[in-house]
């Protein structure tokens, strides 16, 4: 009977009731658009798409008044702005009423604007302002959302193309095209926090949505980079097809699609083993890739045949091919919400250290991390913590982060449990609501303390009956 004491893992298990409101997994109210519409950019004619994936067809254009577009787009949150560009010609960012199809504002640059990245918090866009293939300069632009104001600009290496950010929304990540490099951003400080070498001429970088590795597509070298993003090096180059341009992660972080320019298709690559799994041909020319939320459906944009396909991602096949304007570039759909029911699925061999454990429950990233003494005077949020705190409890800190909704009072004591391995549960002494912002609240988790397990188990259960779970170990 002692000995299942001295089992305890640090566990933290969510038990949300039934009869909660998880406004994480609504859609919001007022939308503009259905959340099966999707919008890219037309790069070759100034116009911006607006396609309806489970219809299967274009439903609408927007006209930019320019001969341009950029090759980047983000989506607002509650999907009533859009956000575009007028590429190399117009030189300007835009911000578009969805439901009227008309320019809200305005914002001009120095520079072509090529990519286009929205916050996790729907606060800021981080737009990539290139001067053009094989030419110096290139800036990020941190622009807010609300007033499309510019907040900073932030050199990073040469010629930055696409943009992604972390789902924490901590780090940017931008493909420098010009000088065969990735520069990684810290969000919060607008400094780059290292630039470093991949392949040649990398055009689209996507990471992972636990943090832990990022995938640069490198045109001109027919590989991927993969980057650990603990240690910010690259770790491995896996062969792709002829010329890969875009890539994205699928929503359950398992695999990584590579759309391949020359080769006319695109590369499907295990995250796990880096394996590639499978290829399917598309359309001429396979520009970039995007996925539905519910991760149910692969798009790929083809630059010279101007269509999407729409690939059953289990199936591996093209169910059909929707026309467009000319060469189509990015796709919107990593900024549409829709109800998500949650799955079963699990996650192991995270880091040893718990230094930041994150699963996805439909749109909402979930981080727990067990506190050290050495996480004491790093962080503000921990100011309230002592070293003797620790050393007579066992506190976690627990991120939520959610596109949409407030989740600002989702969590109490009642429903936050320590569970050992054999599934007896531990209340917790105390919750701390350290910051009660709606998208991003932050809580500490005090327990009394117990000698962790080697296996951690977290679990998170929902309204209809079913569950993720992530292990590792410590």
């Amino acid at each position: 009977m002692n000995n299942k004491l001295y089992r305890w893992g640090g566990v933290l298990l969510f038990l949300l009731l039934v009869g909660s409101t998880w406004f994480f997994l609504k859609q919001p109210e007022g939308s503009a658009a259905p959340a099966s519409v999707f919008y890219v950019p037309n790069a070759g004619d100034g116009t911006i798409s607006v396609v309806d994936y489970e219809q299967g067809k274009a439903v609408d254009t927007i006209q930019l008044g320019t001969d341009q577009a950029s090759h980047g787009i983000a989506l607002g949150l509650d999907q009533k702005v859009l956000y575009a560009g007028t590429g190399f010609d117009g030189k300007t960012l835009v911000a578009i009423d969805t439901k009227t199809k008309k320019k809200i504002k305005e914002l001009a640059f120095d520079e072509g604007v090529h990519g286009i990245d929205l916050s996790p918090n729907g606060q800021n866009l981080y737009v990539s302002l290139n001067p053009g293939l094989g030419k110096t300069g290139g800036k990020l632009a941190i622009v807010d959302t609300v007033n499309l104001k510019l907040k900073s600009l932030v050199e990073t290496g040469e010629g930055p193309a696409h943009v992604a950010v972390t789902a924490d929304g901590s780090q940017v990540w931008t493909a420098n095209v010009n000088d065969d490099t990735i520069s990684i951003v810290d969000a919060t400080t607008a400094k780059v926090i290292k630039t470093l070498a991949v392949g040649k001429v990398p055009n689209e970088v996507a990471v992972t949505p636990d943090s832990r590795y990022a995938f640069a597509a490198n045109v001109e070298s027919n590989r991927v980079s993969v980057i650990d993003m603990k240690t910010l090096k690259v770790i491995q180059e896996i062969e792709a097809g002829d010329a890969p341009h875009g890539v994205t992660v699928s929503p359950d972080g398992k695999e990584l699609w590579v759309s391949n320019n020359k080769s006319n298709d695109v590369t499907i690559i295990s995250t796990d083993s880096f394996r590639v799994l499978a290829t399917i041909s598309t359309g001429s020319y396979a520009n970039h890739v995007d996925f539905t939320p519910d991760g149910v459906w692969a798009l790929v944009s083809n630059r010279q045949s101007n269509d999407i396909v729409k690939i059953n991602r289990e199936e591996r096949k093209v169910v059909a091919k929707i026309p467009v304007g000319s060469e189509p570039h990015e796709i919107s759909l990593e900024d549409i919400i829709v109800p998500v029911q949650t799955s079963e699925g699990t996650v192991s061999d995270a880091s040893s250290d718990l230094t930041v454990q994150e699963g996805t429950l439909g749109p909402a990233q979930i981080s727990v991390q067990r506190l050290q003494a050495t996480d004491l005077g790093s962080d503000p949020n921990l100011s309230e913590i002592k070293a003797e705190d620790i050393q007579q409890n066992d506190i976690y800190g627990i991120s939520l982060t959610t596109h949409t909704g407030d989740i600002s009072n989702l969590l109490n004591e009642k429903n936050i449990k320590l569970q050992d391995i054999d599934g007896n549960k531990l209340s917790a002494s105390q919750l701390i609501s350290v910051s009660n912002d709606s998208h991003h609240p932050f809580y500490l988790a005090w327990f009394p303390k117990q000698e962790q397990a080697s296996q951690v188990v977290m679990k998170i259960d929902g309204p209809d009956g079913k569950s993720v779970s992530l292990s590792w170990s410590e």
